[in-house]
């Protein structure tokens, strides 16, 4: 029985590693993926005639924040997988989802996928883990994106930020085919992509339901997409920089 114990205690501590390993490997590519896509949008600018020096700066901009933001990731990561006390401030949603828009334009533009902002006036700030918050919007975006790359039509992605009852609502609305297995898609390590990981949903699920709301999918008629995520309001009297798109 003893044996067994220590068994059973090595598998779960593998699991556990395995699942961690996945989820950094995983989190840290989508900021590379930002760096790698802005490189070459600035070699673009760089090599034109004449070389556009300004819109090249403006790449250069983006591949510093993203790096920057690949620490972070894996920072917050690891707090999230040993449930220390994350670092929580008031921050308004909207100027979150504005920097998103931002950080995923150029990707975006790439893509031919047009990005829709809509932001609630007068939403009071939430405490939130900023940064993981900000993981979670580019991951329901990027995957909102990927979606629609058998889409031929005009290609759009809405952002909707609202208030609910005791709750703010976001919403990331897609017009891809829809969800094909939509009890499956939070599990760890479950992913329809050839190249996916299956993690990215999973560790969203994680970030939101540690800050006490909650994450879910919808298939909408006749196609498409809509993840929503929710999370609670709370009296926040410190003063917050709100950005309106």
């Amino acid at each position: 029985m003893r044996h067994a114990q220590e068994n059973l205690a090595r598998a779960s501590q593998a699991a556990s590693l395995a699942e961690l390993s996945a989820s950094i490997a995983h989190e840290v590519n989508q900021p590379l993926t930002a760096v790698i896509t802005s490189s070459n949008v600035c070699q673009r600018w760089l090599a034109a005639e004449p070389p556009n020096i300004e819109r090249a700066q403006k790449s250069v901009e983006r591949i510093a924040r993203a790096a920057s933001a690949a620490a972070e990731v894996v920072s917050r990561v690891r707090a999230l997988f040993r449930q220390s006390a994350e670092t929580r401030d008031p921050i308004a949603l909207g100027s979150l989802v504005v920097e998103t828009r931002d950080l995923i334009a150029e990707e975006a533009t790439c893509r031919r996928v047009r990005v829709n902002v809509e932001i609630e006036n007068g939403l009071p700030p939430l405490a939130v883990d900023r940064v993981q918050i900000l993981q979670v919007l580019i991951n329901l975006v990027r995957n909102g994106m990927e979606a629609m790359e058998s889409v031929a039509s005009d290609r759009v992605l809405r952002m909707r930020v609202r208030r609910s009852g005791d709750v703010v609502r976001t919403e990331i609305t897609d017009c891809g085919p829809g969800i094909e297995f939509p009890d499956r898609i939070f599990e760890p390590f479950f992913t329809t992509k050839g190249h996916g990981m299956g993690m990215g949903l999973a560790i969203c699920r994680s970030i939101v339901e540690s800050h006490g709301g909650q994450l879910w999918a919808e298939n909408n008629e006749p196609h498409g997409t809509t993840f929503v995520f929710t999370l609670p309001l709370v009296d926040v009297k410190a003063p917050f920089a709100h950005q309106e798109p």
